[in-house]
């Protein structure tokens, strides 16, 4: 069987519930919808929404106390999006990534930030 096709309307509702999970703090439920996207997309958008899944699961670790792994997932993700554009599918990748780069910074201090700090809000 060959690879799995989605059509435009498909992936806009599983980047959508993810972003609606994300949003919730239901951080691992995020990563599920995403990773049905990133098994089927190429690059670089396959690369972009990895560096999306890494985030919602090193917030997934932070939520359980886990500062150590949320470090390593976050340096991963956040070099993934480095060069993201601003807008990926309609969802602002600037302020997900300026958001997620204050946790870092907060978890390298030694601090324990709210995870529901980052959101990834729709791109006016």
């Amino acid at each position: 069987m060959g690879p799995r096709l989605m059509d435009a309307d498909e992936r806009h509702r599983l980047m959508e519930e993810g972003r609606r999970a994300f949003n919730r703090g239901e951080f691992y439920e995020s990563h599920e919808f995403w990773e049905e996207v990133w098994d089927v997309i190429d690059d670089p958008d396959r690369t972009w929404v990895q560096g999306m899944i890494q985030l919602a699961t090193g917030l997934h670790k932070l939520q359980r106390d886990r500062p150590d792994v949320c470090r390593t997932l976050f340096a991963k993700a956040l070099a993934k999006l480095a060069d993201a554009p601003a807008t990926l599918d309609g969802y602002d990748l600037g302020k997900l990534r300026t958001d997620a780069t204050a946790v870092q910074a907060a978890v390298e201090r030694g601090e324990r930030p709210d995870p529901l700090a980052v959101k990834l809000i729709k791109a006016t």
